[in-house]
C-alpha cells in the first residue's frame, strides 16, 4: 500500500493540473461565451445550467487545490472535517452529473418530437439514479476509510451500487440518441441532421468517458484495481470531465444556432441576389454582319432560360433552436 503523504502530494500535482487544464479551456471560449451565452442566460435553460457550471466548477477546483495542499504538506484534519470535505465532493459531483445528464435528456427528448412517452422514460431513469444517490451518499461518506489528512485507504461498497447507476442511466440515454439516428432521422432537413450529429456526437463523447472513469471506480472498489490513487482521483478527473462536457455541449449547440441564423441572414439580404460577372472584352472575336443581322428573321430562335436563386427552396435555418424547426413541421 502507497504511503498516504506520497499519495497526498500526487493528489494535489493532478489537482493543480486539471485546474490549470480548466483555465485555460475557459480562456479559451470566453469570448464565444460572451458573444453566444450571455445574451441568452435569461431566455434559455442551457445558457443557466452553463453559467452554473462554469463558474461553480471553477470555484469549487479552486478550493479543492487549497485543500489537497494542506493533505500534501501533511496537516492532520479532525474527522469531522474529513466527513465534510468528501459530502463536499459528493454533492459537487451530484449536481454536476444531474446537470449533464439534464442536457443531454432535453436533447433526447427534441430528437424524439417531445414524445410524452419518452419523457416519462427518461423521467424513471433520472429518478431512479437520484433516489439510488440520495440513498448512497450517506453511506458512502459515512463508510470511507482515510488518514488523518484525508487521504482515501478504503471506499465503501455502496459506491459501487452508485456508480452501476449512473452508468445505467447514461447508456440508455446513448441508446436512444443512437436509435433516433440511425433509424429516425431519413426524413429530417439538413439543418436537422447537422444538429443530430453534432447532439449525438457531443453526447457519445461524454457518456463514453464519464462509463470509463466510473468503470475504474468500481473495479478499485470490487479489490481489482489495489491501488490508493484510484479512490483518491476519481473526483478530480470526474469533475473536470464533467465541466468540460457541460460547457462544450451548450457552446457547440450555441454556435450551430448562430451559424444558422447568418445563413438565413444571407439569404435574406437583397444584395446578394445579384451576380456580378466579369467580361474580358479582348477575348472577343470580329463577326460577320450576316451574324449581326440575319436576311431571315425566322432564323432567329429563342431558347428560354430558367434562373434559379437559393432564395427558391426554403430555409430551416435561423431558428431559436434548430432542432424546434424539425419538430414543428
Amino acid at each position: 500500500m502507497s504511503d498516504p503523504s506520497t499519495v497526498a502530494r500526487k493528489i494535489f500535482i493532478l489537482a493543480t493540473t486539471l485546474t490549470a487544464f480548466m483555465v485555460l479551456e475557459y480562456l479559451w471560449c470566453l469570448s464565444n461565451e460572451i458573444k453566444l451565452i450571455w445574451p441568452q442566460f435569461r431566455k434559455n435553460t442551457e445558457a443557466k445550467i452553463f453559467m452554473l457550471t462554469r463558474y461553480a466548477g471553477l470555484a469549487g477546483q479552486s478550493f479543492n487545490i487549497w485543500f489537497t495542499f494542506r493533505m500534501s504538506s501533511g496537516v492532520p484534519n479532525h474527522p469531522g472535517a474529513c466527513r465534510a470535505w468528501y459530502s463536499y465532493q459528493a454533492g459537487t459531483i451530484q449536481c454536476l452529473l444531474f446537470s449533464v445528464e439534464l442536457l443531454l435528456m432535453q436533447q433526447v427528448y427534441k430528437m424524439y418530437k417531445k414524445d410524452k412517452y419518452i419523457l416519462g422514460i427518461l423521467f424513471v431513469f433520472g429518478g431512479v439514479q437520484c433516489a439510488v444517490m440520495a440513498i448512497t451518499a450517506r453511506l458512502i461518506v459515512t463508510g470511507i476509510r482515510y488518514s488523518p489528512t484525508c487521504v482515501v485507504i478504503g471506499s465503501h461498497l455502496s459506491q459501487i451500487f452508485a456508480g452501476v447507476s449512473i452508468i445505467t442511466t447514461y447508456v440508455l440515454i446513448l441508446i436512444m440518441m443512437l436509435w433516433r439516428y440511425f433509424r429516425g432521422s431519413s426524413d429530417w432537413s439538413e439543418a436537422s441532421r447537422a444538429w443530430l450529429k453534432l447532439t449525438v456526437r457531443n453526447g457519445s463523447c461524454t457518456i463514453a468517458v464519464v462509463a470509463v472513469i466510473l468503470i475504474f471506480m468500481n473495479l478499485f472498489n470490487f479489490g481489482v484495481i489495489k491501488t490508493q490513487m484510484t479512490g483518491n482521483i476519481v473526483y478530480y478527473v470526474l469533475l473536470s470531465w464533467l465541466w468540460f462536457a457541460a460547457g462544450r455541449i451548450v457552446l457547440h449547440q450555441e454556435q450551430l444556432r448562430k451559424s444558422h441564423e447568418s445563413q438565413e441572414g444571407d439569404a435574406s439580404d437583397p444584395s446578394l441576389w445579384t451576380t456580378v460577372i466579369e467580361v474580358d472584352l479582348d477575348e472577343f472575336e470580329p463577326f460577320d454582319e450576316s451574324d449581326a443581322c440575319p436576311e431571315n428573321p425566322s432564323d432567329l430562335k429563342v431558347e428560354p432560360t430558367e434562373v434559379s436563386t437559393s432564395l427558391d427552396s426554403e430555409s430551416d435555418a435561423g431558428t431559436k433552436d434548430v432542432a424546434d424547426k424539425h419538430l414543428h413541421e
